[in-house]
């Protein structure tokens, strides 16, 4: 494969909408959203039973205007703070906030997590408690001294990084400082989830190919406890699906603590 024919990073603005319709919407392939949706939603239940999400703050930092990942946890926080890498995901983000036209459906997703919960609840009341608890929506740029300037966030106690940190990294040593950057969000012994996946080299939107760095869980570990972040939760989970538009062996979700101050 001719690397040079894949795009990197904020080349191109990233389509929501088009994104969500091929990848995460109901439509998409079965396999693919068991892969790309049930597994995380699972294992973000598994991690929040085990006491290890807790505290008042939440920031999201995410791909492409996605908000399923948060669904299992949003009313363990007062606070909400989404950020978006991407200025179309912050103008369809608000839109959705606002309760605009056209705004992504997550209804199946909620069906998802209710499957995996055993439960039943009213997918618009759930989607309206969460909008009530978002507190700001700021684009956000890891490489700035401060990545969400003019608004300096307050410390959370939980991150979550769904699928974005891969794509907007170069390479390894990018990841970790992007990793470094995003831990200085958070409060010494608040919690960074971080859902992506191995062995990984494009994805496709507009019949282009775009970069997903390709790691291991070995550069993951690494990468990790080089920034002072301890692994107290990971499952990994190996590719079923059969879409050919994006690439990677196995897809993970890591849930690590903060240990050491900025």
């Amino acid at each position: 494969m001719d690397s040079s024919a894949i795009s990197y990073h904020f080349t191109e603005d990233v389509d929501p909408t088009l994104i969500h319709d091929m990848y995460f919407g109901p439509y998409a392939e079965e396999k693919h959203l068991c892969n790309a949706i049930e597994f995380p939603i699972r294992v973000i239940l598994n991690c929040y039973k085990q006491g290890l999400i807790k505290g008042d703050t939440m920031i999201d930092f995410s791909y492409a205007g996605n908000i399923y990942q948060i669904l299992p946890i949003y009313k363990c926080f007062k606070d909400i703070i989404i950020l978006e890498a991407y200025d179309s995901c912050m103008k369809d983000t608000e839109n959705w906030l606002h309760g605009g036209e056209h705004s992504l459906d997550w209804s199946h997703a909620a069906r998802i997590m209710e499957e995996l919960q055993g439960t039943s609840a009213d997918w618009k009341e759930m989607e309206n408690d969460l909008r009530s608890r978002v507190r700001y929506v700021s684009k956000c740029i890891l490489e700035n001294e401060n990545p969400t300037d003019p608004i300096v966030l307050p410390k959370a106690d939980c991150l979550v990084n769904l699928y974005l940190l891969a794509t907007i990294s170069k390479d390894l040593d990018h990841y970790s400082r992007n990793v470094k950057k995003m831990s200085t969000m958070l409060n010494k012994g608040a919690c960074m989830i971080i859902i992506g996946a191995f062995n990984a080299s494009y994805y496709i939107m507009n019949g282009k190919k775009h970069h997903i760095l390709c790691f291991t869980e070995t550069d993951l570990r690494k990468v990790l406890s080089d920034n002072g972040l301890r692994v107290a939760h990971m499952e990994v989970c190996e590719r079923t699906s059969c879409n050919k538009t994006v690439t990677f062996d196995h897809g993970f979700v890591v849930c690590a603590v903060k240990e050491s101050c900025d």
